[in-house]
């Protein structure tokens, strides 16, 4: 992906807001949808469906490529696991985590950020919430390819896909034989998933739990390295964290595009007739900084009310985990800037490599300097070694 792909979101929101976009692996005709109010009515059409026509994977569809009845019913089974007051839970676990990833490079002086802390923490909040000890999981670096090359990567690397599904079963088997109090045992024991839906399910939790949550909280760093006053205010508590998050989430979408939908019938979007069975494109990143909806959209505004964004979608598929990305970031930037307060990045802005294009966009690498830090001789959040299953919490 380029490293600013908004230009070009711009020129087709103004002149072709509905446009058909190659799809070499995607049989019929595709759309993509660029404009803020299209996109939301099109994530809210029940004529546009989840469902692929001919599902390619070799087990049931997930949660985010299911319709109604389907949907409604995974949805319901998982749904109390991410309320606000279950994710406020998970805050002393995030942030024992967060505290963790940062003393594993305070004493050097010079970190990548990606590598060593932004796609370190999702995978391990994902972990504690399956209630998965340290010692069964795989690196974060193996869990994210294997998640992108088997799922998003065109075409798809079957050899991946496999792994993550072997990965998955092994969680799975680990968590009959070491029930807790967590959600896959609590799915387990309800006896109303399948075999197959419930290593499903594992997969889709794992899945949507990191690999957005990454290339977030990556441009969340790199964007408050390059406005350190403002940085400053909302550390410093001159900001509310909820409504910053909501701007950041506007600005830099982790999502540049929602899952495909399908066209159940011959539809119109704006002006374009896409027909039965047409894939359809819903572009949240260029939706989230459409001027008609957001003015002055590619200005970084962290009080600003951005609640309308699309980043975690809209409708029936809104993302579940809205919540605890939202816990995640706040805990993961306080306790890196509180404790390094003169991280620099280390490159200028503009050499920042952009990847896992089309789909998301998120920093490849955040390579950083900083006073180094001598070794804490305690932690005011408790033990930072323990980081096993959560029913020991």
């Amino acid at each position: 992906m380029t490293a600013d792909p908004y230009p070009g979101y711009d020129w087709l929101r103004e002149h072709d807001p509905v446009c058909p976009v190659d799809g070499p692996h995607v049989q019929g005709r595709m759309w993509l949808v660029t404009r803020y109010d299209d996109v939301r009515a099109c994530l809210a059409d029940r004529r546009l469906g989840s469902g692929a026509p001919v599902n390619p994977d070799p087990h049931p569809p997930g949660l985010s490529n299911l319709d109604e009845p389907g949907h409604a019913r995974l949805r319901r089974l998982i749904a109390a696991a991410f309320t606000p007051a279950a994710v406020s839970r998970l805050r002393d676990r995030t942030a024992r985590t967060c505290a963790h990833a940062v003393e594993s490079f305070a004493g050097r002086g010079h970190a990548d950020l990606v590598a060593e802390y932004t796609r370190q923490i999702p995978v391990a909040v994902m972990h504690d919430l399956l209630g998965v000890p340290e010692a069964e999981r795989a690196p974060a670096a193996d869990v994210l390819d294997m998640w992108y090359r088997a799922k998003f990567q065109q075409p798809r690397d079957e050899a991946k896909l496999a792994e993550l599904l072997g990965y998955v079963r092994k969680l799975v088997a680990y968590k009959r034989a070491h029930p807790g109090d967590d959600l896959p045992t609590r799915l387990i024991e309800s006896g109303a998933l399948t075999g197959d839906e419930l290593e499903v399910m594992v997969m889709t939790l794992i899945g949507a739990g990191h690999i957005t949550t990454i290339q977030f909280l990556g441009t969340t760093v790199l964007r408050l390295l390059g406005h350190p006053g403002r940085r400053a205010a909302l550390l410093g508590g001159d900001i509310d964290w909820s409504q910053a998050i909501n701007e950041l989430l506007r600005l830099d979408s982790p999502s540049h595009v929602a899952e495909y939908r399908y066209a159940g019938e011959d539809m119109t979007i704006a002006d374009a007739r896409v027909g039965e069975g047409d894939v359809v494109l819903l572009s949240l990143a260029a939706a989230n900084r459409d001027p008609d909806r957001f003015p002055d959209p590619d200005a970084l505004d962290l009080t600003r009310d951005a609640r309308p964004h699309l980043a975690f979608g809209h409708g029936v598929h809104t993302c579940l985990g809205s919540h605890l990305v939202k816990l995640e970031t706040e805990i993961a930037i306080t306790t890196l800037f509180d404790r390094l307060p003169d991280l620099t990045l280390d490159i200028p802005g503009d050499e920042v490599d952009w990847g896992y294009a089309p789909t998301f966009r998120g920093p490849q690498a955040l390579p950083v300097t900083f006073t180094p830090q001598e070794p804490m001789t305690s932690s005011p959040l408790g033990d930072t070694t323990d980081r096993g299953n959560l029913t020991k919490r």
